[in-house]
């Protein structure tokens, strides 16, 4: 990878812009300390999208039981990420690389 591409990757590895056939995802890269503002969209920003095109499912011909069982596992998805977000917040490591601390979640 060349150095310029460096910059599109993620602390983790993955990348930052996910360009695939029908699908292109720019999301954000570093915490608002190192650029500010936003320069990408977060995990919950795509959950929205996920949520709002089977509501409009859910308001037509095209409603089903998969389209409700599918937005009630998106909705605990966004939940759980907004409650990582107030810890991170709560512990003061938002926008840092820094770990924080999630003693009374059950690990898988």
């Amino acid at each position: 990878m060349s150095e310029n591409m460096e910059k599109f990757r993620h602390l983790d590895g993955s990348d930052a812009v996910i360009d695939q056939e029908f699908i292109k995802v720019t999301f954000q890269h570093g915490g608002t300390p190192e650029n500010i503002g936003a320069n990408g969209c977060r995990i919950e920003d795509v959950i929205e999208v996920l949520q709002q095109k089977l509501l409009d499912f859910q308001g037509r011909e095209l409603e089903c039981k998969e389209n409700a069982t599918a937005l009630y596992h998106l909705d605990l998805a966004r939940e759980a990420l907004l409650i990582r977000r107030r810890r991170r917040e709560q512990q003061g490591v938002i926008g840092s690389r820094a770990t924080h601390e999630s003693a009374d979640l059950v690990a898988k």
